[in-house]
């Protein structure tokens, strides 16, 4: 039965470098990257288990699987004393997160643990290139959003939404920082090309913007992506769900920036800053045109305990206080009474979908998108093929595909965009280069306009 009502939780705990006046700024943590990560865990699950017990001591209690509870914490919860985990570390952190979030007692919760910030080293210049500039180090920034409960338990209830810009308050810019990144010397790598479509995820860790978990349409953008309209860039296409429910992990967003708001009437938009002392905000769109929202009240804070971290496997025992982690100390808890989560709406407009049966072994199925109005906005094609598992993929255009089929044969496919002639102002020219097939020309011809019908070659 899907859930009728969405509760809220941020975990509002400061989470930029230490910036004392008199001294450089620095990144905090544990110098030993496996037991920083270990004492972040079990301060985060000390932080669900504090809006747990908040959610639990509410009358009268959210019937089972009545109420889906939405647990949220700021950007750069995961980062460690350089500013940036090593991809190894990074797996453990994301290993650790799935494993809490398995118990049983989360059942009805979807967690969202700030964002992890991996980094690969460039290899070395070789010596003939020595003299080039030195090649910056590889950033990813990402979320990691959790089913919570043992049937969800791992990667099979995950999906990450990948950061796509970088601010100048991201790293450390300037200053002297023993063994921790810089601004100047990282370079950011994000996710793929905006357009129509394109933040809608086709498999659970490809980064992009758009998801759907519980039942439920989600957008996910993470600080300067919000406020830079990642999502207004990239519309989502005509009758997919819209987003009900958009979540904004950031440090150092003040305000929700309505233009990149994408949430349907009555959906919420759910911010948790972790810039100068952190905040929580929530807000639910009252109407579109114009857009005007609405802030919902949080109850009161339930203050995180600063206690000392017993960090788990650590020998010999290690207590760690909050404060060598995070500059202000535990955090608190900024609980939403329950909400009725908005019925379901989808994105109006048109797909004209053709199939071309092109051999045996190949079909290709072209998807004509028309926005409200009836004017052109993107094409897909999905590929099925006896010989290769597609996976039905949605690509867009250009694609330029070289692989090979499960008897090893070369598999080349090349299509792109071209002027149409004649009444058509648009066509898909196409190489296709197969076993048992090949062709290439213009394959379809389509108008601006949804209502001529297109032109296939075949």
């Amino acid at each position: 039965m899907p859930y009728t009502n969405v509760q809220f939780a941020g975990y509002a705990i400061d989470t930029a470098p230490r910036d004392n006046p008199s001294a450089p700024p620095t990144y905090l943590g544990l110098n030993n990257p496996q037991q920083d990560i270990e004492a972040r865990v079990a301060l985060m699950l000390r932080a669900m288990t504090t809006a747990y017990d908040a959610v639990a001591a509410a009358s009268p209690p959210n019937p089972p699987g009545s109420t889906l509870t939405v647990f949220e914490a700021p950007e750069f919860f995961f980062r460690g004393t350089t500013g940036a985990y090593q991809m190894d570390d990074v797996q453990l952190a994301v290993a650790l997160l799935q494993a809490i979030a398995g118990d049983a007692k989360w059942n009805d919760w979807v967690l969202l643990f700030g964002t992890i910030v991996g980094t690969s080293t460039p290899p070395p210049l070789p010596w003939w290139n020595i003299f080039s500039a030195t090649p910056k180090n590889e950033i990813y920034n990402f979320a990691l959003i959790q089913e919570g409960g043992v049937a969800a338990q791992g990667p099979d209830g995950a999906t990450v939404v990948m950061k796509q810009l970088m601010s100048g308050i991201d790293f450390i810019a300037g200053a002297a920082n023993p063994g921790g990144l810089l601004l100047g010397e990282v370079q950011h790598m994000s996710a793929g090309p905006s357009g129509p479509g394109r933040e809608q995820q086709q498999v659970a860790y490809d980064g992009a913007g758009i998801l759907t978990m519980d039942g439920i349409t989600w957008a996910v953008d993470i600080c300067l992506d919000h406020l830079e309209q990642r999502l207004q860039r990239s519309p989502q296409l005509p009758h997919e769900e819209q987003v009900r429910i958009q979540l904004i992990p950031s440090c150092g967003v003040l305000n929700i920036n309505s233009a990149d708001v994408i949430a349907a009437p009555n959906g919420f938009i759910f911010n948790v800053d972790g810039n100068n002392g952190s905040s929580a905000t929530l807000q639910q769109v009252v109407t579109v045109v114009p857009l005007q929202l609405q802030t919902v009240a949080a109850l009161p804070y339930v203050p995180v305990s600063n206690a000392d971290i017993v960090v788990p496997n650590a020998s010999p025992p290690l207590s760690v206080s909050p404060n060598q982690l995070f500059r202000r100390g535990a955090g608190n808890i900024a609980l939403y009474a329950p909400l009725a989560i908005p019925a379901a709406q989808t994105v109006p407009g048109a797909q004209i979908t053709l199939r071309w049966n092109a051999s045996d072994d190949y079909r290709f199925t072209f998807k004509l998108v028309y926005d409200g109005a009836g004017t052109y906005s993107t094409v897909m094609c999905q590929i099925e093929s006896a010989q290769i598992d597609f996976h039905g993929y949605n690509y867009f255009l250009p694609l330029q595909m070289v692989t090979g089929d499960r008897a090893g044969q070369p598999v080349r496919i090349a299509m792109s965009l071209k002027p149409g002639s004649g009444i058509y102002q648009g066509a898909i020219w196409c190489k296709i280069n197969v076993p048992g097939f090949q062709f290439e020309g213009v394959a379809l011809e389509f108008s601006s306009d949804v209502n001529t019908p297109p032109q296939p070659a075949w």
